[in-house]
Parts: structure tokens; sequence; C-alpha cells
């Protein structure tokens, strides 16, 4: 085997330095790059984690807001279609009301042109009346001017009662 090993070059004193050197720079490497590094590296795992937990918190306020906003509109329209009703209802009771009010002033009116018809009436009535009574004062006036027979004075008095009749 010395022959294999001399074969090769192999020194074992050099073989030995070379070990230690390698350990000494694994050693090196592990406390200067990977300790640091994987300090580094679970630092930003937990800082990743905790970014996670955040976004996750957010969302779940997001959702609970988005709930609330969503019961609030609800809630607005609600409120909107309420006021929407009352508002109809409002204006067609003022629409009543304004009818009702038209239609008495309306009747209240008509009552009071009936009023003025008949007022009206009894003075054509009357005024019928006084010319009748003209009529009969000036037919008596022409008979009294001639001279009349009974009968004639009958006729002319049936006549005059006819017409004062007729007139009323």
């Amino acid at each position: 085997m010395e022959a294999i090993f001399h074969a090769l070059n192999f020194d074992i004193t050099t073989f030995v330095f070379q070990v230690i050197n390698l350990l000494v720079v694994m050693g090196l490497l592990y406390f200067i790059l990977f300790k640091p590094l994987g300090k580094v590296l679970a630092e930003r795992e937990a800082k990743i984690e905790g970014n996670l937990k955040d976004a996750e918190t957010a969302k779940v306020k997001a959702e609970s807001m988005l709930k609330e906003y969503q019961q609030q509109l609800q809630n607005a329209r609600q409120e909107a279609q309420a006021i929407l009703e009352r508002a109809n209802k409002m204006g067609e009771e003022t629409r009543n009301e304004i009818v009702t009010k038209a239609q008495n002033e309306a009747n209240r009116i008509l009552e009071q042109a009936r009023g003025e018809i008949e007022g009206e009436k009894s003075k054509a009535l009357a005024a019928i009346r006084s010319e009748a009574a003209n009529i009969a004062l000036l037919a008596a006036t022409k008979v009294l001017e001639r001279s009349l027979t009974p009968e004639v004075q009958e006729r002319l008095a049936r006549e005059a009662v006819s017409e004062v009749e007729r007139l009323q």
C-alpha cells in the first residue's frame, strides 16, 4: 500500500495539514458565512411569517369591514325605500286633500250660483208679476175708458187672470 501512496505522491503529513486546513476553512466559513446567513434567513422567515399573519389579519379585518359596509348600504337602501314610500303616501294624501278641497269649493260655488239663479229667478218673476199687474191696470183703464157691458168686463177679467197665471 505504501507503493500506491508513493505512486500517487501521497504524503500523510500534507494530507493531515490539508485536512486540518479544510476543517479550519469550514469552521471559518461556518462562523463567518453560514451562521450569519442562517440568522438572516431565520429573521427573514420570521419576518415573512409575521407579514403573512398581518396579511391574514388585514384580510379578516377587510372582510369584516366589507360586510359592515354592505350592511350599511343595505340599511341605506331600505331607509331610502322607506323615505320614498312615505313621500308617495304623503303625495297621495296631499293629492286627495286637494281634490277634496276642490270638490268642496266647486260644490260651494255651484250652490252659490244656484242661489244667485234662484234670486234672479225670483226677481224676474216679481218683475213679470209687476208687468202683469201693469197690463191688468192698463186693461182696466182701457175698459173704463169705454163703456163695457158686464159680459165684456167678465171676459176681460178672466183674460187678465189667465195672463197673470200664465206668467207665474
